[in-house]
């Protein structure tokens, strides 16, 4: 059953990664009319209540799920005006290149900051034209990206015709792609006049780079996708956005006015990566770290650490595949060439060998259709060791079943000795056979013991 609050239910074509940000907007000024009531007497303002109103009744409805930040990020809830705070919403995400460690993703990527009317805003010397102070023209007005780090409100008059004022935006990089399409146009919005809350957002597709993702545990090996985001230009001392006085942050309740069940970002529950699995309670991973490159000691005594922030998300493959067919099969396949030692005495060598080689040659023809599939990679994978243990325990069988019937037709072993030596290679195969199982299926377990857990 469809969950109630999933976006399944209203993915509109392409146009459902534009739904948030409209109810965003939309947000926005309905909260913007209560405060220009409250500043005309109408009634006074609860922000608490407010807050409730906001989660009970306007926004009935919350997308997605993610995890909870830790204390450390969580604790800056009423954001300063000198941040620039990130909300990231995933969309969809392909398959993983393992080999390549390649991911391609499907993201919106919103920043919210705050621009002062006049002063030092910037820390610049034209900080003046960041400045934003014509209340009539951005309320009647559309902003417009003029290349990636200006725009421009351009506005009717009565008197003057058309007149434009503009800011500086910050300059977002996604510092691990390879590649990247910008899906549409950016779109820059004023949310908020008293304090000049302004909003920029931008659909991306997207070839990340990760670390390197090693498939020596597959199919059950683990990886972290992560999508790493940043202000790199002009974050110099006295730069337009001078890393001392602007930090990079996670958007609050302040910015996304519950539009998002999470204000900083989540991950849409209709996402399903092939064949791979995440876990949807736990969701995307949000924490700041240093930028993987350059020196981040800072250029002078003082100066921040550059800084960018990791959305990540925890995936493993998914292994049915092999753990419901391919590894029962090897098993039944080596038990039956156990049997056909036990049934068999050591005299019989040729039917015994015969037998044995069957079932070697239906392993071989397995292993043609599976290598297929298997990453291609210069190291052994788990899947490639757990199989040639099984096809080199035949060989096992088979070489034993030749010294047993040289001991009886030249050195005139009778049968209740060689008897023995096959029980013993019966035991050893056997005992092998359940260590291999166990070796592979451990795995399984634990990915059960962690999702009781979750």
């Amino acid at each position: 059953m469809m969950r109630r609050n999933s976006f399944s239910s209203l993915w509109f074509s392409e146009q459902g990664p534009t739904l948030l940000m409209d109810r965003n907007l939309q947000a926005h000024k309905e909260d913007n009319k209560k405060r220009n009531a409250t500043k005309r007497g109408s009634f006074t303002r609860s922000p608490s209540s407010d807050i409730e109103n906001q989660k009970s009744s306007r926004y009935g409805h919350y997308y997605g799920s993610t995890n909870s930040l830790t204390s450390a990020l969580s604790s800056a809830q009423q954001p300063s005006p000198k941040t620039i705070r990130f909300q990231v919403v995933v969309w969809s995400i392909d398959r993983p290149d393992v080999t390549l460690s390649r991911v391609s993703m499907k993201f919106r990527v919103t920043l919210y900051w705050n621009v002062d009317d006049g002063g030092d805003d910037n820390g610049s010397d034209n900080a003046d034209e960041t400045s934003v102070s014509t209340r009539s023209t951005s309320q009647n007005g559309v902003w417009v990206m003029q290349g990636r780090s200006r725009a421009s409100l351009k506005a009717q008059t009565t008197t003057d015709g058309e007149t434009e004022s503009s800011i500086d935006v910050p300059p977002l990089s996604i510092i691990n792609a390879e590649s990247f399409q910008a899906i549409g146009t950016p779109d820059v919005s004023m949310l908020r006049e008293d304090d000049k809350l302004m909003r920029w957002t931008c659909l991306y597709r997207a070839t990340l780079r990760q670390n390197s993702m090693k498939v020596r545990n597959f199919p059950h090996d683990e990886h972290t996708l992560t999508i790493q985001l940043g202000i790199l230009q002009q974050r110099h001392k006295g730069g337009l956005w001078d890393r001392n006085k602007w930090r990079i942050a996670l958007a609050t309740e302040d910015d996304s006015l519950g539009s998002t069940s999470v204000p900083h970002g989540l991950l849409v529950d209709s996402v399903a990566i092939p064949e791979f699995m995440y876990n949807k309670k736990k969701g995307m991973s949000f924490d700041f770290a240093a930028i993987p490159f350059g020196n981040n000691t800072g250029y002078y005594p003082g100066d921040e650490s550059e800084q960018c922030l990791e959305v990540s998300l925890d995936v493993c493959q998914d292994s049915g595949y092999y753990d419901t067919n391919i590894i029962p099969l090897f098993t039944i396949i080596t038990l039956a060439a156990i049997a056909v030692i036990a049934a068999m005495d050591a005299e019989f060598f040729f039917q015994r060998g015969l037998l044995l080689l069957n079932c070697a040659f239906v392993e071989v023809g397995q292993r043609t259709t599976i290598d297929s599939r298997l990453p291609r990679v210069r190291y052994q994978i788990k899947m490639q060791r757990i199989l040639n243990s099984f096809f080199y325990m035949l060989f096992f069988l088979e070489f034993e079943s030749a010294f047993v019937y040289l001991l009886t037709k030249r050195e005139g072993w009778s049968m209740e000795h060689t008897d023995i030596i096959d029980w013993i290679a019966i035991l050893l195969a056997l005992g092998n056979t359940f260590y291999l199982t166990h070796m592979y299926y451990k795995d399984v377990n634990i990915r059960l013991v962690k999702k009781r857990k979750n």
